[in-house]
Order: structure tokens, then sequence, then C-alpha cells
């Protein structure tokens, strides 16, 4: 099917507030299916409306309707980011109100350029929907230098059977199967409303990919507990101290913070815990493993050696006249077994972009840090135990837990203080797309939230033993030590490089059809 010519005529305003009104559904679908809702079966549905706005149209309105579609869904995904930004820059509410907005439409524009590419590719029919929206879809995915990355099928983290694809191709290809879903939907309901065709290969297609999907998951999920047996175990106890903000900023506040994670460890211990882990900032100083025995530092010494357990806790370090978010792991001697520097900053929180070469930028923004990134990526190990640490949002990039079991680590480990996303979906939004590292490298992962959401997610995706949000708690769970092994963690992102591959191509394919004038332009 050709591009069909846009016309100016009276009933346009029309058309348009279709475009508006179908795009606004999709966001709603696409808000409804996040966490916190979490109706996860309408990922299903929720590109329909925008693939009914967007069809027939030409690439210039095609990039602007997605673009628009983009932005709403971003508006009400990511609408914790105004009190974020309030809490940690204390910008009054109308600067931050602007912040959402800025980075709603910056992030908006990724859906533009998937739109006006698919319209580009799609004239001529030459390639099924089915199969083309979702390689458009999976490589804007993997190629929009989104600030917080986002993934379609992340929606389905708690569908443990359909995850496990994600061992093959990672979340991207659970981002594909949900897609295609939405492409063979959509063309099913033109042949009710248009008449059409039915489309065969598209239904057929997607149906099958269903069924696969749901057989290899179910496959999977024997083998993996099979290997499970076999895997020596640790009993891992995490502590959510679940110190708020105002009272980190209290130095009054400081020593029952102290109590609670004294309290609290024990705890741990006596529920059998042989490793204790505390969250990110869980100490406000910054501990020094050559400070005395009357120093801070020299009393969390004497505390792990109370515990004869090892401990892992986050901090942070001053080095070469530069802070670093780091963590430690302390032996049950209180020695340093090892530490790991956060390796991927947060762009405008640890940060300013360009400030390198900008140093104007430079406290710009008040509460932006100036944090320098970890040179190295390996595993923490104290007796042949051998972990992965993954500090906030590293636990959302896919290529450090790739890394870090590729070294030789056991499980992984996501220490994170969500205390500036408050109570809203953000933490769940954290929690959903960090348990895919589980299942892509077949390996625990453990989180430990300063307020929470702290859990336990096994190697084929379940999430065990969660918090709630802004409580104190202790968690201990018996954990698999497991190699973990995977295609995907063998070959890494292979499907949206594919894709942007074959994108390539097809636009070369498509440019030369247009210069040789095979089409009308």
């Amino acid at each position: 099917m050709k591009e069909h010519r846009e016309t100016s005529s009276p009933a346009e305003p029309s058309i348009t507030l279709r475009i508006v009104l179908l795009c606004a559904l999709s966001a709603v679908l696409y808000g409804l299916a996040s966490p916190r809702p979490n109706l996860h079966f309408l990922c299903w549905v929720l590109l329909i409306p925008l693939l009914e706005a967007l069809d027939g149209l030409r690439l210039r309105r095609g990039f602007l309707t997605g673009w628009l579609c983009g932005t709403m869904m971003h508006l009400l995904c990511f609408y914790w980011v105004i009190g974020t930004v309030q809490r940690y820059s204390n910008l009054d509410i109308w600067l931050s109100i602007l912040v959402w907005i800025l980075f709603a439409i910056y992030s908006g524009l990724a859906f533009g350029l998937m739109a006006s590419l698919f319209l580009f590719l799609r004239t001529g029919r030459s390639i099924p929907d089915v199969l083309l929206l979702p390689v458009c879809y999976t490589a804007m995915e993997f190629a929009f230098p989104f600030v917080f990355p986002w993934h379609l099928g992340g929606g389905f983290y708690r569908v443990v059977p359909v995850i496990q694809i994600a061992d093959l191709a990672g979340v991207y290809g659970v981002t594909a199967l949900v897609v295609a879903v939405n492409a063979g939907l959509w063309e099913l309901l033109g042949f009710f409303r248009r008449k059409r065709a039915f489309p065969w290969f598209s239904f057929s297609t997607a149906t099958a990919l269903v069924a696969a999907t749901l057989f290899y998951g179910s496959w999977r999920i024997a083998a993996v507990e099979q290997q499970r047996q076999a895997a020596p175990d640790l009993d891992v106890g995490l502590v959510q101290a679940n110190v708020l903000i105002e009272e980190r900023r209290s130095r009054i506040q400081q020593e029952d913070i102290w109590r609670r994670y004294r309290r609290l460890s024990d705890e741990a211990v006596h529920r059998g815990a042989q490793l204790i882990l505390w969250p990110e900032s869980a100490v406000h100083f910054a501990y020094r493993p050559e400070a005395g025995a009357y120093s801070s530092s020299g009393f969390l010494r004497k505390f792990v050696r109370s515990l004869d357990r090892p401990l892992l806790f986050g901090s942070w370090a001053v080095e070469q006249g530069s802070p670093r978010n780091r963590a430690y792991l302390l032996g049950p001697d209180g020695s340093l077994a090892g530490r790991y520097d956060k390796v991927k900053l947060l762009a405008f929180g640890e940060y300013m972009p360009f400030s390198d070469w900008i140093p104007q930028l430079k406290g710009l923004v008040k509460g932006v840090g100036d944090f320098r990134p970890g040179e190295k990526i390996e595993p923490l190990c104290w007796e042949n135990n051998c972990f992965g640490v993954l500090i906030c949002f590293e636990a959302i990039l896919k290529p450090i837990s790739r890394e870090f079991v590729d070294k030789g680590a056991e499980f992984l480990v996501n220490i994170t203080n969500d205390a500036w996303f408050g109570d809203t979906s953000c933490p769940e939004q954290h929690l959903m797309l960090s348990a895919f590292r589980a299942v892509e490298n077949r390996t625990w992962l453990v989180r430990v939230a300063n307020t929470g959401i702290s859990a336990f997610v096994d190697p084929v995706g379940r999430i065990l033993h969660r918090t709630a949000v802004f409580e104190q708690a202790v968690r201990v769970c018996r954990i698999d030590r497991m190699k973990g092994s995977s295609f995907y963690g063998k070959w890494g992102d292979w499907l949206p490089l594919s894709c942007l591959a074959l994108l390539g191509l097809l636009g070369v394919g498509r440019l030369v059809q247009r210069a040789r004038g095979r089409e009308v332009p």
C-alpha cells in the first residue's frame, strides 16, 4: 500500500483531533500496563491506537504523531520526575514541572523517529507489518539515548513463562514479541473494519511466536530448576533500614540510623544469614579502611567482627579530589575484602553532562553532583564466593551484569537508594527493569534498597521475599551460586544490533527505489 497524500480540507481539524485522541488512548493504555496499575495484558494491544493514527500518514505528520504519542506516554509513566527533582535539587514546583515536560518531550522523540521510519519503509508493503514494526521498535529502544532506559517487554516482568526468552535475546526479545502481536492484531482489526484481505501471514506469525515463547518458557524453567539442584547454596540477608532523606540530612538522627542498622543486621544473623547486605549510601560518611580503631570506620569494622559475617555496604570516597559512589565488602574479621566504584553514573544526578568541557555547568543546578566513574568491573569475592555489585540504575544496564557473570560472578547484588522517588511507581519500575538481569544471565539477583523495594529474583525471574516501600525490613533467602550461562550472556545485544543493520539495508534499498522513480515521491 502506497503512502496517502495529505491534502488540506475542511475536515482537517477533525482528522487532527482523531489523531490526538488515538495517541492519548495509546498513552493511557501504556500507563495502565506499567507498574502500579500493572495491567500487563494491555501490552498486547497498547500500540494499536497509535498504529491507527499513523495509518495513511506521510512522514512529517507521522513523525509528529509518534512524537506526540511518545511524549504523552512519558508524561504518564514518569510523573514521579516532578517530586524527584524537587527533593533532589530543591527546585520549586513550577520548575520541576518544566523539567518533567522537557524530559517527556525529549524521550517522546524516540517514538517520532520510530513512526517515521516505519512509515518510510512500509510504503509498497514489501515487508509485513508483523515483521517490520518489531524491527523498528526494537531498534528504537536500543539506539535512542534515553535518560531512563525503558522497555515495552518489561511490562511482563511478573509473567514468568513469557520472559524466559530473555536468555536468548534479552528484554529486547520480549519487546519484539509484544510489538509483533500488536501489529498482528492491528492487521486483524483492519480485516474487520476495512474489509481488507484476512492477514493470514501476520495472524499465524503472531500466534506461532506466542506459542513458541510459552513452550520455550516451560521447557527452560524445568531445565534451570534442574541446574539449581546441583549448585552450592548461600544464605543471604538484606537489610532495608528505611532511612528517609530528612533523617540523612540531620546529624541528630545519625545515632538512631546506626542503631537501626545494627538491630536489623543482628536479626539477619539470627535468621541464619551468611552474608549481610546494606543498600547504597547506607554509611553516611566516607569509609576509610586505613582509619584508626576509634574513628567511625573503626567502629564499623568492630561491628562487622561482632557479626562474624561479611558485610557489603554503600558509601562514598574521594580519590584525586573527586568523589566516587562506592561499595565496600568487609570480611568477617572486618578487613577489606574488596570494593567497587560505580561505573555508569546517572546524568543530572551524579554529574552534569558536558561539564568537563564547559566547567561553568558545574554547580549550575543545586543537588547535581560531580562524581567520577569507576574504571573496572570486577566481582567481589570472599572464601570462594564471588558476586557482582550493581549500584542504583546500573541494574538496568545490561552489559555490566553480563561482564560480571562472564568474569566469574555467581550472583548479582543491586544496592540502591530509591528514597528520592517517594511513594510512587518508580521503585516498582526500577525493580521491573532490574529483574530481567536474573533471567538474561541465569543467576540470582538480590536487590537491597534503602526504602524499598528490596527483593530476591531467582534465575527464572520469580520475585521472592519482596518488601514494601518505606518500611524497616529484614529478608533472608537461600540462593544458589550458579555459574550462569546463556545465549544472551555470550552474544549480548545481537537482536537489536541485527534490527539496526536490517533497517540500514532496507533504508538504502528504499532510497534506491525512490531514486529510480519506481514510486511517486
